[in-house]
């Protein structure tokens, strides 16, 4: 194979590889920005690296819709605005999902 289609080859790999390695980082950034019991505290830590929480709310949120659109976005989570909620002042508000309603007992 002659150089042009050599480097063509490793561009196409590239190509190729690129989706699945942000499906693989955000859906660990989505594990953990869950962790139980720590998600605010994650959230009011960001910014001390640079980016805001709602950035990377909004960045999570913008790139599972252009992976959607390619059909590529496998089972990602939706970024959920009800739970992680912006803030004007580029902060995010941790606001824990209501639990379970409790199943019903059943009568004998």
């Amino acid at each position: 194979m002659d150089t042009p289609h050599k480097t063509a080859a490793t561009i196409a790999e590239i190509i190729a590889s690129v989706p699945a390695f942000v499906v693989s980082q955000m859906a660990r950034a989505y594990a953990l920005v869950n962790t139980p019991d720590q998600q605010q505290d994650i959230l009011d830590a960001m910014p001390d690296f640079g980016v805001t929480p709602a950035q990377a709310l909004t960045l999570y949120a913008t790139m599972k819709g252009a992976l959607l659109s390619i059909g590529l976005a496998g089972n990602l989570p939706e970024a959920d605005f009800t739970i992680f909620v912006p803030q004007p002042d580029g902060s995010v508000l941790y606001v824990a999902p209501p639990a379970p309603a409790p199943e019903p007992e059943l009568e004998s």
